[in-house]
């Protein structure tokens, strides 16, 4: 089973803005005095029999990016205890929606805990032919017999509510296709004199319409495209990419014919 690479992680670490990613959990990922209590995890399991796990995903997919998140360790077991509630789309929801809050810029210090992540990672092996576990042990315990209690019965996922943004895939996906495309633009400008946050353009849209982008009607879906598109025309990058004659975004329509299904 190969592992994430430590730029990957080191990435991963600061758009996790070190807290968990699981909706409202304030556990950090390093606590204050160092101490490491995050884990990585794998959105498409990264070994078979794993949740949710994908014999088509190639390897270097597997332990990418966009199959990563930080959890901490009660969200970590609370997610693979439940792989139908929690499955791709519902986990890929919630990374977008975390980084996109918590995220921030790369520090130098984002090195070393994305070696201690790895560290961690490596500590626990799981042997799925033969059912043994070993963590971080010389020898393995083995048993014949497990005992497992019956799983709380699950509750339905909350759906978004009909006749808004969220609840229409398409115009939800394009909106946070532009919201990543801001943060991308306006996060490498390095002539900023602030520090840049990655959650800033969601607030900011929430002010403005006086509710989360997801719960407006969708019939102010074109509203928040163009107010989000003239957010990123305005950053430096945008500037400089018009002037050369290349697009900042795709148009909607664009976005639907190149993505849509």
């Amino acid at each position: 089973m190969g592992e994430p690479s430590e730029k990957t992680v080191k990435q991963l670490f600061a758009l996790s803005g070190n807290s968990c990613a699981y909706p409202r959990c304030s556990f950090p990922i390093v606590e204050k005095t160092g101490t490491v209590t995050g884990e990585i995890y794998h959105i498409r399991a990264s070994h078979p029999g794993g949740p949710r796990f994908d014999a088509s995903q190639a390897e270097e997919e597997r332990h990418a990016l966009a199959n990563l998140l930080l959890l901490c360790r009660h969200h970590h077991k609370l997610i693979d205890s439940e792989p139908d509630l929690y499955n791709v789309d519902a986990l890929t929801e919630m990374k977008s929606n975390h980084e996109s809050v918590a995220g921030r810029a790369e520090s130098q210090q984002d090195g070393f805990y994305a070696k201690v992540l790895l560290n961690g990672f490596r500590r626990i092996s799981v042997t799925n032919s033969s059912g043994n576990v070993a963590i971080n042990s010389p020898g393995v315990m083995q048993a014949q017999t497990i005992n497992v209690r019956p799983l709380r019965k699950k509750s339905p996922p909350a759906s978004p509510i009909p006749g808004t943004i969220g609840a229409d895939r398409d115009a939800s996906r394009y909106v946070q296709h532009l919201i990543n495309r801001y943060n991308e633009y306006a996060s490498s400008d390095r002539t900023r004199k602030t520090r840049f946050s990655y959650g800033a353009l969601s607030g900011n849209i929430e002010a403005i319409f006086g509710v989360q982008w997801r719960l407006l009607s969708l019939e102010r879906a074109n509203e928040v495209f163009e107010y989000v598109q003239g957010r990123i025309a305005k950053t430096r990058r945008a500037r400089m990419n018009k002037g050369k004659g290349y697009p900042a975004f795709s148009a909607y329509e664009e976005f639907l014919a190149k993505y849509g299904h």
